[in-house]
């Protein structure tokens, strides 16, 4: 597991980002080429290890957007979701709170939307030919032809 952050230059909103190192790795690129006019100069340049147990590292309820079947994850620092650990299903998350830099935050969900890749997307190796679909098809045709 890798993180990333991103902070605001004009609020301090400090957003972090987590997933495995290559999709953070990625992502990295692709919000400092389409956000870098709302990053501070401190934001993250390279993914570093998520350490669950060091002081500061983002938490569950911080979470503020899901990704990708949830593989990537963006939290919030000063965000504390408490419908997270609620199990009534129509508890409603709690808001974000005042003075965050919401220009970034689109920026984020946009570019993190569109650039998060997907994992191993149907490998070559499991797929079939392309023309096996328009031979099932014939054969299919012919069988009700002479069967049915």
């Amino acid at each position: 597991m890798a993180q990333a952050n991103f902070i605001s230059n004009s609020t301090g909103s400090t957003f972090h980002l987590l997933s495995d190192n290559s999709t953070i790795g990625s992502l990295i690129s692709s919000i400092n080429t389409n956000c870098s006019s709302n990053l501070s100069s401190s934001s993250s340049k390279s993914p570093s290890p998520y350490n669950s147990s060091a002081p500061g590292v983002p938490q569950p309820e911080q979470a503020i957007q899901y990704y990708r079947s949830s593989s990537v994850v963006l939290t919030l620092d000063g965000y504390n979701n408490t419908a997270t650990f609620n199990s009534n299903p129509n508890t409603t998350a709690s808001p974000l709170p005042s003075g965050v830099d919401t220009t970034l935050l689109n920026c984020l969900n946009y570019t993190i939307g569109q650039a998060a890749p997907l994992i191993d997307g149907a490998s070559s190796r499991y797929m079939s030919p392309p023309c096996l679909g328009f031979a099932m098809l014939v054969w299919f045709l012919w069988f009700l032809t002479h069967y049915v």
